[in-house]
This record gives structure tokens, sequence and C-alpha cells, in this order.
């Protein structure tokens, strides 16, 4: 298949190369690609499994970061209880702090 595509890039005009694929990936991913961009952007992915995995893998990168910052709703109302047993183990916890700090000096 590397010598069709390398033939293909050589001798057909406009054929893309992988490297004018990566370059073009981030146009064609927000639509921004003339017709004959997008048309021999589709052309070089349908030929080459080498590209069709990394535009597979940028856009399942952009799935990915899109999920990691999804926004969490609001708690409508954390338990007073559980409030202030928190408050308590991290004023504990402070004071341990402290009082580990003094003993050194």
């Amino acid at each position: 298949m590397f010598m069709i595509k390398q033939l293909m890039t050589k001798y057909v005009p406009g054929m893309l190369t992988c490297q004018e694929v990566d370059s073009f990936l981030y146009d064609f991913h927000q639509g921004s690609l003339s017709f004959s961009q997008q048309l021999k952007f589709k052309i070089h992915i349908s030929m080459c499994s080498e590209c069709r995995a990394y535009v597979k893998d940028y856009k399942n990168t952009i799935r990915l970061s899109k999920e990691g910052f999804t926004v969490v709703q609001p708690v409508e109302k954390v338990p007073q209880d559980l409030m202030l047993a928190i408050l308590k183990t991290r004023k504990s916890s402070n004071l341990k702090k402290i009082t580990n700090t003094e003993d050194k000096d």
C-alpha cells in the first residue's frame, strides 16, 4: 500500500501527502477547507490507513477533552452535619501541621 500511496502522491496532481493531511487536520475538523481541499483530504484518508487512524485518534482526543471539561451540576444543598465534619477535619489537620512545625523549631 505504501508504494501505491507514494506513486499517487508523485503522479496524481494535487494528491496530498501525509504531512499535508496533518497540516490540514485542524481546518478540516473546523469545516474551513475549500471544497477541493476537502475532497483531496478525503481521498487521501480513504487510501491511507495510517492517516485514517490518526484522524480517528484526533477526533477521539477532542471528544475526551470536551468530556473532561463538562460542567458538573452544583449540589443543591450540602447536609449541615457533613459540612461540619469536613470543617472539623480541616481544622484538626491544620492544628497538627502547626504543632508539628513548632516542635521542629
